[in-house]
């Protein structure tokens, strides 16, 4: 059983770096819908395309104005990523966590 941790299925917190305003955001974007995604960032309002095609976002980006926008999906949520709590481990916890990672391979 492969696991590819960068496949996704359904809504899932994503992190992300708006490239106008240099800030972190997370968004909730639903993997399991294939086609054109818009992303707002919460600090600046700048858009991000991405394109979800089998539960992976690709590399591919579709430009604003590319004309038909019927087709475009957006996350539920935005949160700026200031305002979230960061987890923290310990390293008996991180041991614990690889262990039952090698057991999934």
């Amino acid at each position: 059983m492969s696991h590819d941790p960068l496949k996704h299925d359904g809504e899932v917190k994503t992190e992300m770096d708006c490239t106008h305003c240099s800030k972190l955001f997370v968004a909730l974007v639903d993997y399991s819908l294939n086609g054109n995604h818009s992303i707002e960032c919460p600090f600046c309002g700048h858009e991000h395309q991405r394109v979800v095609r089998g539960g992976r976002i690709t590399g591919e980006r579709w430009g604003s104005t590319s004309g038909d926008k019927r087709d475009i999906h957006k996350p539920r949520n935005v949160w700026k990523a200031d305002s979230l709590v960061r987890m923290e481990t310990s390293s008996a916890s991180e041991f614990m966590r690889q262990r039952w990672i090698d057991k999934l391979r």
